[in-house]
């Protein structure tokens, strides 16, 4: 089998000023609670309607880290890490 040569991006060879874009995603209802079964993070705010009406956001908020999670995947289909090992 053949070595397979990664390489990608070093910070410096990015230029300021130099954007991305990626496509667009919803989080939906299912996600936030699949995350929250895979997580184990049940928190109140994240799954309890009821109680999440009574915070300042006044309803249920996804996890920060099903957000980090999907931002990660969205920047993985832009191209920008072909050839990254993360």
């Amino acid at each position: 089998m053949s070595k397979i040569d990664i390489r990608g991006r070093y910070f410096e060879e990015f230029a300021i000023g130099q954007t991305y874009t990626s496509v667009g995603r919803t989080v939906t209802e299912h996600d936030v609670l699949t995350f929250a079964g895979l997580s184990g993070d049940y928190n109140q705010i994240h799954t309890d309607a009821e109680f999440s009406k009574n915070t300042p956001y006044g309803q249920r908020i996804a996890h920060g880290l099903l957000g980090l999670s999907i931002a990660s995947g969205l920047a993985m289909r832009t191209g920008i890490l072909e050839g990254t090992v993360l």
